[in-house]
């Protein structure tokens, strides 16, 4: 084909099958010479460099595909994550003892706080009596417990945790909830990375954790704990009506046995059934804030958005079964005043004011705070403060489900009298190298009096 030859009906043509309205003006078609047709040669060897511009923009379309793709691929992965220790204190001492690996272990004075899984089938459960659980299991080994074993373990853990996302939450000594959606990590092959977590936490501590995915806290949460010893379950965004439907209500964390058995006196024993009530019938039966609470865990939906906290550092452990032993929550409790202490003196700062929360089997809560006198990060009087405040809200004979101890009124650390003060420089300086073993060698690596 001449390269002069007319083009004006293909260019009529494509107009017209693309829809678009043109007013073509008559002109007499005349015969291309020689000269018309050198500059056009002349002007296609002209525009050669741009069509190599126009090849360099194409080599970004499949590119911006690509990325497109991605992210509907991310937006169908499921971004929160729930990873569970299986009955954290039996395990560690399974761990800590060779002996016991494979045997029926209590964990408990008085109340079952944790029971391995060889002890579960044959029908031990924590917050049982240890009395009626040594009778389901007559060859049972009963461990006090060694709550500052439990808690460095869960520590370990929950460094590993951080590894594969800065957004760890800890929800309590032995479960955790990890944020995927921010952290870079999030790919398609997510039952890959979640399987080699839980293999490097087993590796690194012996333990097992289930895990399970989700759109939310709430489905994570109960896709872990539906899986057997070790297991992992995702539930993949879109599904989370037909996971949730089957289930009975009691697998919703926040709906405790007597809300449970005053829903099925309504004929309501599944979640699917729950999510048929209206919400105003829910805060008329049950209050505006548990009401709230059934109605949106019922539908796979974490709380609403709370309002923006003050500046402040919480540490919070739960107890497997609830527990009454005090013992056990005063250890707990120093664990956590400590924790908060070494955490205030690696953020420099210091703490005006302290608070303790306490939530029980029940699932009711207490909790109250003090203003101290003296700004401090020093664990010594943390812990002073927070056992105090601990005698005032504890109800005695009733198991405690969970400890929480928070400071806040937050103000930069002042060294001044470490200049002057020998022996305060020299406490100071024992702190912080304390951290810093703990920091390579576990929490245990350092131990404290008092």
């Amino acid at each position: 084909m001449n390269v002069c030859e007319n083009v004006s009906p293909a260019i009529l043509e494509s107009a017209s099958s693309a829809g678009i309205k043109s007013t073509v003006l008559a002109a007499p078609v005349l015969e291309p010479d020689v000269q018309t047709c050198k500059e056009e040669v002349a002007t296609e060897q002209h525009s050669a460099p741009q069509e190599g511009a126009e090849a360099r923009k194409q080599w970004w379309v499949p590119r911006g595909w690509h990325e497109a793709a991605r992210v509907q691929a991310a937006r169908k992965t499921p971004h929160m994550v729930h990873v569970k220790v299986d009955e954290l204190f039996a395990s560690v001492e399974q761990v800590l003892n060779p002996k016991l690996r494979g045997k029926a272990v209590l964990v408990g004075r008085g109340v079952v706080a944790s029971a391995s899984g060889e002890a579960k089938v044959l029908g031990a459960r924590a917050g049982m009596k240890l009395i009626d659980a040594a009778r389901l299991c007559p060859n049972a080994i009963i461990v006090p417990g060694h709550y500052e074993q439990y808690a460095e373990f869960a520590e370990r853990v929950r460094q590993i945790l951080e590894t594969y996302t800065p957004a760890v939450e800890t929800a309590g000594m032995n479960d955790f909830y990890l944020d995927f959606a921010d952290s870079g990590r999030l790919d398609a092959n997510l039952a890959g990375t979640l399987r080699r977590l839980q293999a490097e936490v087993l590796g690194r501590t012996g333990l097992k954790v289930g895990v399970g995915a989700g759109r939310t806290k709430v489905v994570a949460s109960i896709a872990s704990r539906l899986e057997a010893s070790g297991g992992l379950r995702i539930v993949a965004p879109g599904e989370e009506e037909a996971f949730l439907a089957p289930l009975a209500v009691d697998k919703l964390e926040n709906i405790g046995r007597a809300h449970a058995v005053a829903l099925a006196d309504y004929g309501v024993m599944t979640i699917g059934e729950l999510r048929r009530i209206p919400k105003p019938v829910l805060t008329e039966a049950f209050g505006a804030e548990i009401g709230e609470q059934m109605w949106r865990s019922a539908r796979g939906l974490d709380g609403g958005k709370s309002r923006p906290e003050a500046k402040r550092v919480v540490r919070e452990t739960r107890i497997e079964g609830g527990s009454t032993d005090r013992e056990l929550l005063g250890g707990l409790l120093k664990y956590l005043s400590e924790r908060i202490s070494a955490a205030l003196r690696e953020r420099g700062d210091r703490a005006g004011t302290v608070g303790v929360r306490v939530e029980y089997a029940s699932h009711s809560s207490a909790q109250q705070s003090v203003r101290l006198v003296c700004p401090t990060n020093d664990e010594h009087e943390l812990r002073v403060a927070a056992k105090e405040l601990f005698t005032k809200v504890v109800a005695r004979g009733v198991a405690v489900r969970q400890v929480g101890v928070s400071v806040t009124h937050l103000g930069p650390e002042r060294r001044e009298k470490e200049r002057f003060d020998a022996p305060e420089r020299w406490r100071g300086y024992v702190k912080r190298e304390g951290d810093s073993v703990r920091g390579g060698y576990g929490w245990n690596a350092v131990l404290q009096d008092g």
